[in-house]
């Protein structure tokens, strides 16, 4: 399974070009790269997801969406 490294670098990537900008990002303090993470501990409404346009996402060949929402 693909998976993304939790490092600072990816999360200030994370941060500046992905989740920060989704219209679901739950916004809790420092949360933020899920795909990596796991899903955040803040309450989610499902308003659209960024991971798709996510150079992490991408370049580690991810295919589910919504990392952010527990399952």
């Amino acid at each position: 399974m693909a998976k993304v490294e939790d490092t600072p670098e990816n999360f200030k990537i994370c941060m500046q070009k992905n989740c920060n900008t989704c219209p679901s990002f739950p916004r809790g303090k420092g949360e933020g790269l899920y795909c990596a993470r796991g899903a955040s501990q803040q309450p989610v409404e499902k308003k659209g997801c960024n991971c798709p346009e996510c150079p992490l996402w991408i370049d580690a060949g991810l295919s589910r969406m919504y990392y952010c929402v527990p399952s």
